[in-house]
């Protein structure tokens, strides 16, 4: 196909110069000229050259299309239905990322051992709120990443994988992704829902509180950068003696959800303690949806009888699941542990010095001499 202008020669006279090809061939030029790429842009008039595509101003590579190839990519991609020979395999219909990591959504070319990737396109394009909008296009050895960092791997492309890479993922860019790949004469697309979620950060401080003299403290659990909105704190309880775990309803007070400057939330929940006759620990457990489980921090208040006063010792730097078993039960296991270890290592040492015993006593008789 040339590029030359939408002319037939003689040979296909019998097409009409200004016929569908013109048409088609118009808009795939004002495709190319669009500064996004975009299908949408305003049609140009064909000169006898296709013009080079102007780089992006995140100054991504993009050289000079090869005269015909890219109309010839285009037109197929416009105009022939899609053919069920070409199939991709998606991540499924939602993929899960965390804020600010690197992302890589997968599509790749089934039974594609070896592709030329002169007859090979891809477009990735983010639908979002009705709107779409390219991030990274692929066509005959050129490449534009619109969203800056956006690439998929030219090796990889050679063996079927058209995944997406992109770096440090931000919360605007959560949607529904669209992979559309065209190995000529085929077309295929496929779409994957991006969400993106963010772990609390946790932490637990102690403060006095003004009731009852002073002599009632407050625990405060601050959750800061965390995304969704949704989440649920929960205050438990127990005695050191029996450690058991009960759920405090009374003195707890949650503040309200405010929206940080980048989009995450924050929120605080604080407990009031009263002075009270034996020691305990509380426990601040949280269920978002960046975790697979409900996650604590612990604190430990020891009460003094004697005097009226508190000790606490600061709250445990592990964030895990909510401490559920007795400590007292943990500490007998150790113990078993460390016995049965020690007595192996005894027999085992009783076991070499018979057998060395044995065997030294037999190489002095068979000298006869003695030992």
């Amino acid at each position: 196909m040339a590029s030359q202008s939408c002319q037939r020669g003689p040979e296909n006279a019998h097409m009409h110069p200004k016929g569908p090809c013109c048409s088609a061939l118009c808009f795939l030029c004002s495709l190319g000229s669009s500064p996004h790429g975009s299908s949408l842009g305003p049609l140009r008039k064909c000169g006898r050259r296709s013009k080079p595509v102007q780089s992006s101003p995140e100054g991504s590579r993009v050289a000079e299309w090869p005269d015909g190839l890219l109309s010839l990519l285009l037109l197929l991609w416009s105009l022939l239905p899609s053919a069920g020979g070409l199939e991709l395999e998606m991540a499924g219909t939602t993929q899960i990322v965390f804020l600010h990591e690197d992302v890589t959504i997968p599509c790749k070319i089934l039974g594609s051992l070896h592709l030329d990737l002169s007859i090979v396109g891809v477009i990735w394009s983010l639908k979002k709120d009705g709107d779409e909008s390219e991030v990274f296009k692929f066509y005959g050895d050129q490449l534009e990443a619109v969203r800056p960092g956006a690439n998929v791997s030219l090796l990889g492309l050679e063996h079927g994988d058209a995944s997406l890479y992109l770096p440090r993922f931000e919360l605007w860019e959560a949607g529904e992704y669209q992979c559309k790949v065209v190995v000529t004469p085929e077309k295929k697309e496929g779409t994957t829902r991006l969400e993106v979620v963010a772990h609390p950060n946790m932490s637990l401080s102690e403060k006095p509180a003004t009731a009852r003299g002073g002599k009632e403290k407050l625990i405060i659990c601050q959750l800061d950068g965390f995304y969704p909105e949704a989440l649920d704190i929960k205050w438990m309880g127990s005695a050191l003696k029996d450690s058991h775990f009960q759920e405090i309803t009374e003195g707890v007070v949650t503040g309200p959800t405010v929206k940080n400057d980048d989009g995450t939330f924050s929120v605080t929940s604080s407990l009031a303690l009263k002075p009270a006759l034996e020691d305990h620990m509380y426990q601040c457990v949280v269920w978002h949806r960046s975790w697979l489980m409900p996650q604590s921090l612990n604190v430990t208040v020891f009460e003094n009888t004697r005097d009226s006063t508190h000790g606490t010792v600061p709250p445990t730097a592990e964030v895990g699941p909510p401490v559920s078993e007795p400590r007292s039960v943990m500490i007998y296991v150790t113990i078993i542990g460390l016995c049965i270890l020690l007595f192996s290592v005894i027999v085992c040492g009783l076991w070499k010095w018979k057998r060395l015993t044995t065997s030294n006593t037999g190489l002095c008789l068979r000298l006869d001499v003695r030992c």
